[in-house]
């Protein structure tokens, strides 16, 4: 039988098969949203296809340029600009003590946080919550202006480039 040419991790590719969902339901329901690059790559590192995982702590290495704790996924509704973090768990994998503070952060801030082992799971959390449903973009109620005074467009000739 042939070998992968690497370690197989059905944890991970359910994983990502949870966040692409996310995503595109999140997209359908006036969210903008994108999955953060929370892990190390070979494409960053230049090195094997096996450098993200730490063999002898048996982790995923974190991305370079991403605080600890961020969640897989950020968005924001686009009615209103609530700011939303979900952390997609599958398998055996369990939220950490960052992960975890950044989510407290995010609600006592007035986002929404959510944490998804399943995207049923996740869709029903979020419809619970009432998210689902459309809405109304009332921006008389705001405390702040959503609209810049003057004309909405600007143009700067670009500056000339030297090399």
């Amino acid at each position: 039988m042939p070998q992968l040419p690497f370690e197989y991790d059905h944890d991970t590719l359910a994983a990502q098969c949870i966040t692409r969902s996310i995503l595109a339901y999140l997209d359908a329901h006036g969210y903008e949203a994108w999955s953060q690059p929370n892990r190390r790559t070979a494409k960053l590192t230049g090195a094997s296809t096996r450098d993200p995982y730490g063999a002898n702590t048996n982790r995923w290495r974190p991305h370079p340029n991403s605080p600890r704790g961020v969640p897989d996924i950020l968005g924001f509704r686009r009615a209103d600009g609530l700011f939303l973090g979900v952390e997609v768990k599958a398998g055996r994998d369990r939220l950490r003590d960052e992960q975890i503070t950044f989510l407290n952060q995010l609600k006592a801030a007035g986002g929404l946080p959510f944490v998804a082992h399943s995207f049923a799971g996740f869709v029903q959390s979020f419809e619970r919550r009432g998210l689902h449903l459309s809405t109304v973009n009332n921006t008389s109620a705001l405390p702040y202006p959503t609209e810049l005074p003057g004309p909405t467009a600007t143009y700067e000739e670009p500056a000339p480039y030297h090399p």
